[in-house]
């Protein structure tokens, strides 16, 4: 049987405020300057994604509803969050 072995540990408890984990803000990021690139290709995404509402139809005639709707929510979705994400970086990058 192996044992298992614990070091103490003197930091503070994880509900105390000293110990929270503060996030870097945008500017800081180091993935910062990919933040237009992603801005234009987050826009291009979504317009494809409205473009692709035209042969929704044939696809869930062919491969289902169910999996049409969701492969093209999820591609939606990735898109929204990489084109938000790039707006609000260079939003605050060019705040400063």
């Amino acid at each position: 049987m192996s044992s298992i072995y614990f070091e103490s540990n003197s930091n503070p408890s994880v509900t105390e405020l000293g110990r929270r984990v503060t996030a870097t803000s945008a500017p800081e990021s180091p993935i910062a300057p990919l933040a237009m690139p992603g801005l234009i290709l987050g826009m291009l995404l979504l317009g494809l994604g409205m473009v692709g509402l035209l042969r929704l139809g044939d696809w869930s005639g062919d491969y289902g509803p169910v999996l049409v709707v969701l492969a093209y929510f999820l591609y939606m979705a990735a898109a929204t969050s990489l084109a938000l994400w790039g707006a609000v970086t260079v939003w605050s990058l060019h705040r400063r």
